[in-house]
């Protein structure tokens, strides 16, 4: 830890110092990370319009994101979506404390965060949980040439998230060694692109941290920000109306996820993606690389057990759907759908003894912002429903869950799905309502969902322990949930297989929030977050009931802002 302060302290004054004489734009290969407020601004303007683009996909490069930005007309925005072009041009735009040598610089922006939290029930989980927490420190260096390439990490000083998540853990600030987190950095990538004209382009990334396909309110069900812990490499081309992007994930070692995804924008208002993926339990493989095939088409299930019968092993087929439709100004629908599973009537009245269960999820939403006075109405209603097999397999080795586990500590696992963080087995639908202005914003929003015994990630613990997750990847598959009638027996693996959302006893879940946000000054942002949750059959258990109250506030300090 000495040594890292000491680097960190270096690396501050010189750039700090560095900077009061030199400053930089962002690069246009730049990313914007997943979550960011850009997307926001982005789909407000466009629905002020009443268009719709592909900025429901994150990251995006800042030259792509320029790129749809520059559709609107500014001259017939509100004032609100004024404020709002101006805020993303400026971003873009941004100078932070950098050193320059030619077409290269090297530039820090680093942030101070200050959390404070408590909540009453040791019972229920945070809502203020791991996406939300803030490092202490956050230190983020890019090394880029100009507009050619990016490169970029953030390194954090922060607690580890076994800690930090405990229930009598009061602030974000690291009081012993075996409080910090040493496995950053969390996000770092290497970004390139070209445009070919002022309305196409092309980027290719390669590095480490969240992405999303489908904008969501509760975290996409095909891909969400909440998956933060994999590697990827990524390369799209994309224009106003036609958008290709290539995808590969890595989960663990050994564990790949190949994606492709094809979308088009049709009369300005109806955006259609088209998502087909393999995940393998194997070494990474060239065929899978290939930008324009079908990797249905090959077969893959048969190849890493070629002396079982019908073998599914190591591979999981993955089939998703995305669907944006503005039919009027200031308003989106969306329907987003994934597939790992589906059992045809063909298949069920030919293979009777077949237990394979279907893997189905979807999300509906419909969202709304509203210019008024100088800011804009912000509301929002998703539901999500998930099958109780939806991103599980026949082994957690090929099921689409990534986990990871800490270096210091309890050295806590971790389980991250690839979408939702509900997971399979759950109903939800949930409502958030708000104000938004240049420096302030409030929001309210209620959360209902009903959930199985398989929901969130307790088919990873308790009585559904398989001894899986972080480093130890060889699952016991005796007590591992999928259907299986050589441990089962047929009767109850045709339970398993017919089971319903929400399975067993449901747990129902409610859950009021508030999130307010001020900036008095550029540099400086306070927010407030209380909560409180109730929940009926807690933890699946019939009458019994829990209730708590939570809150989280927290000051963010961006210093380099002081010299802009």
């Amino acid at each position: 830890m000495t040594l890292f302060r000491k680097i960190f302290s270096a690396l501050l004054c010189f750039l700090l110092s560095a900077g009061a004489l030199y400053a930089a734009p962002r690069g246009k290969q730049e990313l914007v990370p997943a979550g960011s407020w850009v997307y926001d601004a982005l789909t407000a303007i466009a629905l002020e319009e009443g268009r719709a683009d592909f900025s429901d996909n994150a990251p995006l490069s800042i030259n792509e994101i320029l790129l749809y930005l520059l559709e609107a007309d500014y001259s017939s925005l509100s004032s609100s979506g004024k404020s709002l072009y101006d805020r993303i041009k400026a971003y873009a735009a941004e100078d932070p404390l950098s050193f320059e040598a030619g077409i290269f610089s090297l530039e820090a922006d680093p942030v101070v965060n200050l959390e404070g939290m408590y909540k009453s029930e040791d019972d229920i989980d945070w809502v203020y949980g791991k996406k939300d927490r803030l490092a202490l420190i956050s230190f983020p260096v890019k090394f880029q040439a100009k507009d050619l390439f990016t490169m970029y990490t953030e390194l954090d000083l922060r607690q580890n998230y076994g800690y930090a998540l405990r229930d009598a853990t009061f602030t974000n600030i690291p009081l012993e060694a075996s409080q910090f987190d040493t496995n950053f950095p969390h996000r770092a990538y290497f970004s390139t692109g070209y445009s070919f004209t002022d309305t196409a382009g092309m980027n290719f990334q390669i590095g480490l941290g969240e992405r999303s396909v489908g904008r969501s309110l509760g975290g996409s069900v095909i891909m969400s920000e909440y998956l933060t812990t994999t590697s990827f490499a990524s390369l799209s081309f994309y224009s106003p109306d036609v958008r290709y992007c290539m995808n590969v994930n890595q989960f663990n070692v050994d564990r790949y996820l190949y994606m492709h995804q094809l979308e088009v924008r049709l009369f300005k208002k109806l955006t259609f993606s088209a998502i087909e993926a393999i995940f393998v339990n194997a070494p990474l493989e060239l065929r899978f690389l290939n930008p324009w095939t079908i990797y249905h088409g090959m077969s893959p299930w048969r190849d890493y057990e070629p002396d079982k019968d019908d073998s599914e092993g190591h591979t999981c087929a993955y089939m998703c759907f995305k669907l944006q439709y503005v039919p009027v100004k200031n308003l989106r629908l969306y329907a987003n759908f994934a597939q790992d599973q589906f059992q045809t009537k063909y298949e069920m009245d030919n293979w009777p003894d077949n237990v394979t269960p279907n893997g189905i999820g979807a999300q509906l939403g419909i969202e709304s912002y509203v210019p008024f006075r100088g800011g804009r109405f912000h509301a929002w209603l998703e539901g999500y429903y998930a099958d109780p097999y939806l991103y599980i397999k026949e082994s957690p080795n090929w099921s689409l869950v990534g986990t990871f586990s800490e270096n210091m500590g309890e050295q806590a696992v971790f389980y991250e799905w690839i979408g939702s963080p509900y997971g399979p087995d759950t109903a939800a639908a949930q409502l958030s309502f708000g104000y938004e202005h240049d420096n302030w914003s409030i929001t309210a929003g209620y959360l209902f969902k009903a959930c199985g015994e398989y929901s969130g990630t307790k088919v990873f613990k308790g009585k559904n322990d398989c001894d899986w997750g972080g480093q130890d990847r060889v699952p016991d598959l005796d007590k591992w949930i999928y259907p299986d009638t050589s441990k089962d027996g047929f009767e109850e693996a045709k339970r398993k297989q017919s089971l319903v959302t929400p399975s067993g006893i449901p747990e129902y879940v409610n859950r009021i929030s508030l999130c307010a946000k001020w900036s008095p000054v550029s540099a400086v942002t306070l927010a407030v977050r209380p909560a409180c949750v109730f929940i009926f059959n807690s933890g699946n258990v019939s009458d019994n009931f829990k209730c708590g109250l939570e809150t989280a506030v927290s000051v963010t300090f961006r210093p380099v802002r002081m010299f802009q």
